[in-house]
């Protein structure tokens, strides 16, 4: 009689790993080569949601935000270059340092608009994580003030690049 008992008990275990499907894509996974490239190129920073009241109240001041990543993999390193407008532009510029074995989870955009598919991916997302789609602050790309700081930026960078070509040539 036992027998039969625990075979039903053991054979019910996977159902305390089961998930709703819309949530799978959340499960965090290892960083890997492929990740960081992907990741490589400019990306806006679209709406957040945070439960620190402290973090909640920083990300209301942000009108605007994009930025840049360069990964180097070798290094396990990523040059973030962020263009921030909260009534002004500020610049800012580090090095993250890349944990592979540690997944996170974030939500941002390749283009500053959105399609209504990525809308309903992140708002399925929030509800897998428990926040409501009334706590989400989104920024508005037309209140950006860092177009012209960026052009600056990229100009002195292919100014750069053509430099050291030159030097190279030369040595």
């Amino acid at each position: 009689m036992a027998l039969p008992w625990a075979l039903a008990v053991l054979s019910l275990l996977p159902l305390l790993d089961a998930q709703d499907p819309a949530c799978a894509i959340l499960k965090p996974a290892p960083i890997t080569n492929a990740t960081l490239e992907r990741l490589s190129g400019k990306w806006f920073y679209i709406a957040s949601v945070f439960r620190n009241p402290e973090y909640n109240q920083s990300a209301r001041q942000i009108q605007a935000t994009f930025f840049y990543f360069t990964p180097n993999i070798t290094e396990d390193v990523i040059l973030l270059r962020e263009y921030q407008t909260t009534g002004q532009c500020v610049y800012n510029s580090s090095y993250l340092q890349v944990q592979r074995e540690n997944g996170t989870l974030s939500r941002y955009a390749d283009k500053q608009d959105v399609t209504e598919e990525q809308l309903r991916e992140f708002h399925e997302a929030l509800k897998c994580m428990g926040l409501r789609e009334t706590e989400v602050l989104y920024t508005d790309g037309k209140k950006d003030l860092c177009g012209p700081l960026e052009k600056q930026h990229e100009e002195e960078r292919k100014k750069e690049n053509k430099g050291s070509q030159v030097n190279t040539e030369l040595g």
